[in-house]
């Protein structure tokens, strides 16, 4: 067998395994709430809502990712001392009552600004590599140069000043410019998923969940809360903790495998 049947029956043989492979289609998540909570709608999507000593909860289903379902909360402050909001306590339970906790954004950033670090680090490392055997290849080529009419130009003087190790070192670092969002003060559900940052981009922690908070009286806050995907379960019980209340939401979900 020739060297091009050979590479041909391997080019076959590859483009029949990957044929033969298919992409099994994500689940599709459908959530509302209970029946027996108290529900408006708005734009085609139930929120419930509740009021406790002076407090005005709302919680409806936002959308859902490969890992996370993902609500949105909005907390009013009706009294007239300051509250605390703390996403981080909430959570999501069966009615066995096995329980997942929301994803603490703070700790979401943590975690990402020292992965960030650490792929700096070795940008930076990977640049200063670079460097030396730049330098290394021009000293040879210096070396094995036995002259040019005398000219004394420096290898320095071309591309390699334009934009050289040290560029890329500050490339690396250089931050990502910020972007900013209204998300906050529009209404719960008024903004589409399709606007939003992904949860695997620092933004969606930063600028559209909702964050340790404490509320004046009169204020609210409106935010997205994530927690780990509950796909076996069928009905679900957001806790949303406030100060001494405890806001108890059911929710029904429907997982759809197309």
């Amino acid at each position: 067998m020739t060297y091009l049947s050979t590479l041909l029956f391997a080019i076959l043989c590859y483009l029949l395994c990957f044929s033969s492979a298919c992409v099994v289609p994500q689940k599709v998540i459908r959530m509302e709430p209970d029946t027996q909570e108290n529900v408006f709608w708005y734009q085609g999507q139930a929120i419930a809502e509740k009021k406790q000593d002076q407090i005005v909860t709302r919680a409806a289903f936002s959308h859902a990712n490969r890992e996370y379902l993902i609500f949105d909360v909005e907390i009013f402050n009706e009294q007239e001392r300051s509250i605390l909001v703390t996403p981080e306590v909430m959570t999501l339970a069966s009615e066995t009552g096995a329980k997942r906790r929301a994803i603490d954004p703070e700790h979401m950033l943590l975690s990402m600004e020292v992965q960030q670090s650490r792929q700096e680090a070795n940008a930076a490392n990977a640049a200063i590599a670079g460097g030396i055997i730049l330098v290394g290849a021009a000293v040879a080529v210096a070396v094995s140069d036995d002259g040019d009419n005398g000219s004394t130009e420096s290898w320095t003087g071309d591309v390699v000043d334009d934009y050289d190790a040290v560029d890329v070192v500050v490339d690396a670092v250089l931050p990502a410019v910020a972007l900013t969002l209204d998300f906050h003060q529009d209404p719960i559900l008024s903004s589409p998923v399709s606007s939003l940052p992904l949860t695997n981009e620092a933004l969606f922690w930063q600028e559209t969940v909702l964050r340790r908070t404490t509320l004046r009286p009169g204020e609210h806050i409106r935010g997205l809360v994530a927690f780990p995907r509950f796909d076996e379960v069928r009905e679900l019980i957001i806790s949303i903790p406030v100060e001494q209340e405890e806001f108890i939401f059911r929710f029904q979900q429907q997982v759809i495998q197309p």
